[in-house]
């Protein structure tokens, strides 16, 4: 499920490119990326080491996995050429996310966010976000046992968080 959703962020995005991020490291977008413990105020999300240019694409990917292993977040934001090409990538991320007869409603986030819920082909409950802001294609999907979906607003919350980041980031850009 994760890598299809990701996987429609490529397609779309594959032949543009993005700009680069103000650090120390140019092309390091893994900054760009939220860890839900900031927004739980807990510890219970851990993760592995951050994708950059996930499948080639100009950007970042991060997997969060709960500590008792039941929920994980996968937090994907990509950097395009422009805000076309980012919607472009959101709809063909929304088309390709693999979620059975997925409920859609908007979301406070972002420019166009969107949350997609259903169930994924393993049975497991899924919430994914999917919003713009400038030249970024965002997802953030959370699975979690079938009978008990991600709650609305801990997704809403997260992509506010995740939003605020990247606005902070396009504003250092100028």
């Amino acid at each position: 499920m994760r890598r299809l959703t990701a996987g429609a962020l490529m397609i779309a995005g594959a032949s543009v490119s993005g700009l680069g991020i103000a650090s120390a490291d140019p092309g390091d977008y893994t900054g760009l990326l939220v860890h839900p413990n900031t927004v739980t105020d807990s510890d219970a999300y851990s993760s592995g080491a951050p994708i950059l240019d996930p499948n080639g694409q100009q950007g970042a990917q991060a997997v969060y996995n709960h500590r008792d292993g039941s929920r994980a977040i996968t937090d994907t934001v990509l950097v395009l050429a422009d805000p076309t090409a980012a919607t472009d990538a959101l709809n063909a991320a929304r088309a390709g996310s693999g979620i059975a007869n997925p409920k859609s409603q908007p979301a406070p986030v972002g420019v166009d966010g969107t949350i997609l819920t259903g169930t994924g082909a393993n049975g497991q409950s899924v919430s994914l976000l999917l919003f713009t802001q400038g030249n970024t294609a965002t997802t953030v999907e959370f699975t979690g046992p079938g009978n008990d979906p991600a709650p609305q607003d801990l997704v809403v919350q997260f992509g506010q968080q995740q939003d605020s980041t990247i606005k902070g980031w396009q504003a250092e850009l100028g």
